[in-house]
């Protein structure tokens, strides 16, 4: 069999944790896949999702990052007799939103929670205001179905504290050093700013280079983001990062491969929750040993 992952992803730490997935699952099963890398490009992903179905795979897994642009040409691949799974983002109504056969991904809107809470907390408990906090939440693509979501979470979390001051602000894209530059001038601009929060694996990556290089001490700012790239493990232990998300992303790249699979061999069609596990200073552990491999 031969499959097709489709994606917003670019070449960074995040999904090269995807690919891994995928290719070691391939191998245990003698299948053939490959990836696709859009760069955060809409239009590029959509190509790329046509090149995918006129190849003819077993079966195709597609990041469903917008709850509009995925509807025809998932209805249309599955018209056509290849199977379409959603791996990574969602559609924000999940099955009812979109005809994929099934979800591979983390429950967005909990994990922006969860992260939110608990930076929240640890926040209040150290004396901080949090009636005149401002949070500002850097997303690499801010109209994205990942960044809505887990904004959504967040804000959930801003309500129980008492939050009002929010901002989900552009990073400029999938490159490092756009997003740490636009983080830093944010910072600088606004010193009423009292939580970072990175909204996907570049920005939360870039999350202590950027209080750095505005000037911020440990503590100065609250920060907290997703994913186990390796700016984040050293921000984490450091002290500047104090928790992220674990969407063990290795998973979403190996049960795409699996799924599909099973889905030809037996019609199997299973929604696996990958992630909404918090990271902190504390629980590193394994994490960071396999920072940008498996982790």
């Amino acid at each position: 069999m031969y499959f097709r992952l489709v994606t917003h992803g670019g070449d960074d730490p995040f999904w090269a944790v995807v690919q891994q997935g995928m290719r070691d699952a391939a191998e245990e099963l003698g299948c053939g896949a490959d990836i696709d890398l859009a760069g955060g490009d809409l239009a590029n992903q959509q190509k790329k999702f046509e090149e995918a179905v006129a190849s003819k795979p077993d079966g195709i897994a597609v990041v469903i990052n917008d709850d509009t642009a995925w509807d025809k040409p998932v209805a249309d691949a599955l018209a056509a007799g290849i199977p379409v799974i959603g791996i990574n983002n969602d559609d924000t109504q999940g099955a009812a939103g979109n005809e994929r056969l099934c979800y591979i991904g983390q429950s967005e809107r909990r994990a922006g929670y969860m992260m939110a809470f608990k930076v929240f907390s640890e926040a209040q408990a150290a004396g901080v205001d949090l009636a005149n906090a401002h949070v500002a939440m850097f997303a690499e693509v801010p109209g994205a179905a990942y960044a809505t979501v887990r904004s959504a979470g967040v804000n959930d979390a801003m309500a129980e504290f008492g939050i009002t001051s929010f901002e989900l602000a552009d990073a400029g894209g999938l490159e490092m050093t756009t997003v740490e530059s636009r983080m830093t001038d944010y910072l600088v601009a606004h010193p009423e700013t009292t939580f970072l929060l990175g909204a996907g694996g570049i920005c939360t990556d870039r999350l202590m280079s950027a209080l750095k290089a505005a000037g911020k001490e440990v503590g100065d700012v609250w920060a907290a983001g997703f994913d186990a790239a390796p700016g984040t493990v050293e921000g984490l232990k450091e002290g500047y990062v104090t928790n992220s998300i674990d969407q063990q992303q290795y998973l979403q790249g190996y049960h795409a491969v699996t799924t599909l699979y099973l889905f030809n061999k037996y019609g199997l069609t299973p929604n696996i929750d990958t992630g909404g596990y918090l990271i902190t200073k504390d629980n590193l552990g394994l994490i960071e040993e396999l920072s940008g491999t498996y982790r």
